[in-house]
């Protein structure tokens, strides 16, 4: 019996003793906490070196692809390769971007020989068909660039119907609902004009060709003449251009 009580005795001492040892104190606490922050510094600083790691690793496989898909451009084209592709008409040379100049004939033969074979993450098209450069260059850019999807291009190519209060993302925006319906590829964008192929016919011409016409209006009062004769040209070609003046 008195070795029972000694034995509870003990076992509530220890308790005592480790609640004690647990008990928080200013002290402890100030030092747990010191600790803690410790901790999410490192953890922060070890945060911010790896995406600064896997940011420059990400700008050198970047550049290695553009390099790549360069030398595959200069193959298909004879030509030699800028480095840059304009924008504005061809006033503006943005150097995110290469390209090189062939006839216009040549242009799409070239634009998919290039597709064929360039690595992920650069997108390829035509570019300016209408320089107002000086000097005005002569023939029809085929440009690449990074980009992660096909919208990159209108990006890249910095379209937009400005005298419609449209921006590339407003551009980008609509073209990514018709590819989610229909399917499209865009194969050309410059400073005002978009062409592109869809991949499947809406079922509803009319309907689509009456949203295409409220989108650019300049195709038809500049263009087919009526929206009747828009959905025919979209429906024998399966293809839309687009243009705003």
């Amino acid at each position: 019996m008195i070795s029972s009580f000694t034995h509870q005795l003990n076992v509530r001492e220890r308790s005592k003793l480790l609640n004690k040892a647990i008990q928080p104190t200013p002290k402890k606490a100030a030092w747990l906490s010191f600790i803690a922050m410790r901790e999410i510094e490192r953890f922060f600083l070890r945060l911010i070196a790896f995406v600064s790691l896997f940011s420059v690793f990400m700008a050198a496989y970047g550049a290695s692809s553009l390099d790549t898909a360069s030398e595959i451009l200069s193959v298909a084209s004879g030509k030699e390769v800028r480095p840059f592709a304009t924008r504005d008409f061809g006033r503006d040379q943005y150097r995110g971007a290469r390209s090189v100049l062939v006839s216009e004939e040549d242009a799409k033969t070239v634009l998919d020989e290039v597709r064929d074979r360039i690595p992920p993450g650069i997108v390829a098209f035509v570019g300016t068909t209408r320089s107002l450069a000086t000097p005005k260059s002569t023939g029809v850019e085929v440009v690449i660039a990074p980009g992660s999807s096909q919208f990159d291009i209108l990006r890249v190519a910095a379209s937009d119907g400005i005298n419609y209060d449209l921006t590339t993302e407003d551009l980008v925006r609509e073209l990514t609902s018709w590819d989610e319906a229909f399917g499209v590829d865009i194969w050309q964008a410059e400073t005002d004009t978009i062409q592109l192929r869809l991949k499947s016919l809406p079922k509803d011409m009319m309907k689509f060709a009456r949203r295409v016409y409220e989108f650019c209006p300049d195709i038809v009062d500049q263009g087919t003449g009526s929206v009747e004769e828009l959905g025919r040209s979209i429906q024998a070609k399966k293809e839309v251009f687009l243009w705003w003046d």
